[in-house]
This record gives structure tokens, C-alpha cells and sequence, in this order.
């Protein structure tokens, strides 16, 4: 195999490999996602969330994103649903012209998960309910999570379809709280969490998901949770409330992270997690998400493509761009070290031979050799001239030029000029014989040849 060949094969074989290595290395939480994205397997985002909920919710679930406004057309057929909203119910309104209470009242029922207090200003008005900060506001929810002291107690109020349970949760879920009008029905409130230093059983973490009534929950040996029972304590706020409004119901939350991946896997909260989406249980849940494209709306635009989901998961996105910086790199190096090869350039074709037979042939048809001698000659006293500077057609100095040529040659002069005076004679004939022609032209190279000696 070439060294080109063999370059390939290795640079495939990294590529693959690094490939492997961060499919299976593992990552990073990004505790600053709050997307909520149905792709985000961060712990805020709802990946998993939907998945289990997918599997669980006997009535359907699904997460829509710009086509959900195909349910709100389905009223025409007597089709409801359970519209989920986290943090962004504000994105859909200002991008459709969707009438939210006009969908409650035709038996819709509507989940608001939010903490802002100014997100939702017109339909906080109609429907009687604000959110409010409580005296514990986080912004670096990794530290507070891990952070296994920060506890508060969250109590679920008994109604007709659940017994009152207490949830041990992170104060970090539990920033804000609702408030609500009197035709709302508390489903959910919170007790601060006191510290304190007696020591008492340990907090047992493999319990079911409803805790026992009791008067004191300890979560570590130097922690304990308590609370008073008396409703007008002051640490007492809602967190989740409900009521109904026309065919529909209203229920609004203000721990938004508890419908994130975090909240469905913590065996505190997802039991609230279900009891909270039982309460509009008797319809299929939608949830919106504005970060999933639909194919039914977008038809014209490509949603996913190849590259797109390439761009889409970290591992690809750097294969990517680790084979097209190995391209490029291949293509630069094998650019310089390439070596031209020069082509080979045939001489030209010497045709002389083939014109001097040609005219030969000429000659020797038409048998004209006073013509011949005529041109031999010619080309004679040209190189003399030309190598001898002597010039045997003046005539008028061809004595001193004969007397020169014989000094060149050694041939004495009697005999050259007898030589010149037949050559003269000769081309001045009608007629020549074939041995006399010979005969003068070898005369002519003879000196030719004396001179080059």
C-alpha cells in the first residue's frame, strides 16, 4: 500500500476513534440551560421529563412546537387538550394570535409554570393570580442543589383524588410563590425549613414518594426540618393552585424547574409532578415548546437535514469539524509536496534528408547537370567567403584571390586556376557528362575539405 493510501486509512481510524471517545466520555451538566428543550438531556432541560411522561400519561402526551395551534382547530370537532406552559406562554402570544381564556372556557385546561411577575400582566388580571418573589431568590442553582442543608417542606393539601402528603424539595425550586383570588383551590403550599441541632433518626431516602404526617423530618444527622402546623405561620405560601373557568381549568404553578429533567428523576418531586398534571388528567397533555420546528408548518424550510443533526449533538459537530480541518490540512500538505512532473518534448522532426533526396531525385530524372554544377558552385563560392573571406567570382582580382586560396589549401595555383577556369567553362556549356560533373564537384570538395582541415 502507497504512503497515501496508508495516511487515509490512519487518519479514518482516529476519526473514528475520537468519535467513540466522545460518544462515550462522559459530559458535563450545563447547570445554566433553562431551555426546556425536548432535545436538552441537561438536568433543565425535558428530554427525559418527556419521555417518561410519554409512557406514563394514560390519556397522551406530546411535545409541539409552531403546529400546535392544529390543536387549538381541533375545538371544531370536539376535541380538548391539556396545554403545558413552561416560562414561555408570552413567546406563543406574541407569535400567534392564539385567545387563551376563549380556549379554557371551551374545556381546554391550561398549566402555567412560570415565577415571572410581569410576563403574564393581562392574563394574571383576568384570571386572578400573580406570582411573587419569595425571601429566597438563587441564581447558581448547582450550588444550591448540591447543597444537601437548603430544604423546605412542601405540603399537598387533601382533596377528592389525593390524602395530604410532605415533600422534602430544594429551596432552589421554590424562589416564588402564587397568589391567588378565593375561587382558586390551594393545591400545594411551603414550609420554610428551620435548622436545628438536635440530633435525631436519620432522614431515610428510600421511602415511598409520600412521606408520614409527623411533626419533625430530618434530612442528615446535624439537619433537622421542622414546622409548625398552625396555617398562620408565616412561612405558609402557595405554590400551585386551581380553579375552574368555563368548561376548563386553570392551574397555576410557580416552580417551573420541577417540569424539567431534574424534577421528573428526583423521588421528591415527581410524585407533585403527577398529581399536579392529574388535575387536568382527563385530556391529553400538549406541551409547547417554541424550539421544535414542525414539518407540518415549515413546510418550505428544512428542519432535519443531515448537517443539521450532525450540528446538533457535540460528539458529530466535532467529528465534523475534525475531518474538514483534516481535509484541509491533507489537501494543503499534499498541494506542496506534489511533485510536477515535466513532460517529455519530442524534437522536432529533421526533414532535410527528405528534401535533399527530393530535389536528388529531381535532378536525377531531368538529368540537368550543367544546372547542378550551377548550384554546387554557388554554394562553393559562398563558403569560401563565408570561412575563407576569399572571393573567387571577382574577376577582376582572381589571380591574387587563386594565389590566396593556394596558401590556405597547399594546392598550387596553376592548378587551382585550371580547376576554377573548368568549373566556369563547364557551367557556361549546353551540355555535361556524367564522370565530368563527378569530377568538378569533387574537385570543389576537396578544397572545401583542405580548408576545414
Amino acid at each position: 500500500m502507497k504512503f497515501k493510501g496508508v495516511f487515509i486509512v490512519v487518519i479514518i481510524a482516529l476519526m473514528a476513534g475520537m468519535i467513540l471517545f466522545e460518544i462515550k466520555a462522559p459530559s458535563r451538566f450545563q447547570w445554566e440551560d433553562y431551555s426546556q428543550s425536548y432535545r436538552s438531556k441537561q438536568p433543565f432541560g425535558c428530554y427525559v421529563m418527556d419521555s417518561v411522561l410519554r409512557a406514563s400519561l394514560p390519556q397522551g402526551y406530546d411535545v409541539l412546537g409552531a403546529d400546535i395551534e392544529l390543536c387549538f382547530a381541533d375545538k371544531s370537532k370536539g376535541v380538548t387538550h391539556t396545554f403545558l406552559f413552561i416560562y414561555n406562554y408570552n413567546e406563543l402570544a406574541g407569535s400567534t394570535d392564539v385567545d387563551l381564556l376563549k380556549l379554557i372556557k371551551q374545556g381546554n385546561n391550561v398549566i402555567i409554570a412560570d415565577e415571572s411577575h410581569y410576563f403574564y400582566d393581562d392574563l394574571e388580571e383576568k384570571l386572578g393570580f400573580s406570582f411573587k418573589s419569595n425571601i429566597y431568590s438563587y441564581d447558581n442553582y448547582k450550588t444550591i442543589l448540591s447543597d444537601s442543608t437548603r430544604f423546605v417542606i412542601i405540603k399537598w393539601q387533601p382533596d377528592g383524588n389525593f390524602t395530604t402528603a410532605n415533600y422534602l424539595v430544594s429551596s432552589a425550586f421554590t424562589s416564588h410563590s402564587v397568589s391567588a383570588e378565593d375561587s382558586y383551590r390551594t393545591l400545594a403550599t411551603i414550609r420554610w425549613a428551620q435548622e436545628t441541632t438536635d440530633e435525631t433518626e436519620p432522614y431515610d431516602d428510600t421511602s415511598t414518594d409520600e412521606y408520614t404526617h409527623t411533626d419533625e423530618y430530618t434530612v442528615t444527622d446535624e439537619y433537622t426540618v421542622t414546622y409548625d402546623d398552625d396555617e398562620e405561620d408565616e412561612s405558609y405560601c402557595v405554590v400551585a393552585a386551581v380553579r375552574n373557568y368555563g368548561k376548563g381549568k386553570v392551574v397555576v404553578v410557580s416552580m417551573p424547574l420541577i417540569f424539567t429533567n431534574y424534577g421528573i428523576l428526583d423521588d421528591n418531586i415527581r410524585p407533585m409532578v403527577l398529581r399536579l398534571l392529574s388535575e387536568c388528567g382527563d385530556k391529553p397533555v400538549v406541551r409547547y415548546d417554541p424550539t421544535k420546528i414542525s414539518k407540518v408548518v415549515k413546510r418550505g424550510e428544512e428542519s432535519d437535514s443531515p448537517l443539521r443533526y450532525l450540528l446538533a449533538h457535540r460528539p458529530l459537530r466535532w467529528a465534523l469539524y475534525l475531518a474538514l480541518a483534516t481535509l484541509v490540512a491533507f489537501v494543503f500538505f499534499s498541494a506542496r509536496r506534489r511533485q510536477r512532473v515535466v513532460p517529455v518534448i519530442k524534437p522536432p522532426v529533421n526533414h532535410m534528408m527528405d528534401f535533399v533526396k527530393r530535389i536528388g531525385g529531381i535532378y536525377y530524372k531531368q538529368h540537368d547537370n550543367v544546372d547542378l554544377l550551377s548550384k554546387r558552385y554557388a554554394t562553393f563560392s559562398n563558403d569560401l567567403r563565408a570561412q575563407a573571406m576569399i572571393d573567387i567570382d571577382d574577376a577582376d582580382n582572381l589571380d591574387d584571390e587563386l594565389q590566396l586560396l593556394s596558401t590556405r589549401t597547399g594546392i598550387p595555383f596553376n592548378e587551382l586556376q585550371k580547376h576554377i577556369l573548368e568549373i566556369k567553362d563547364a557551367i557556361s556549356a549546353y551540355s555535361l557528362s556524367n564522370d565530368t560533373l563527378r569530377h568538378l564537384i569533387d574537385v570543389m570538395n576537396d578544397i572545401m575539405h583542405r580548408i576545414n582541415i
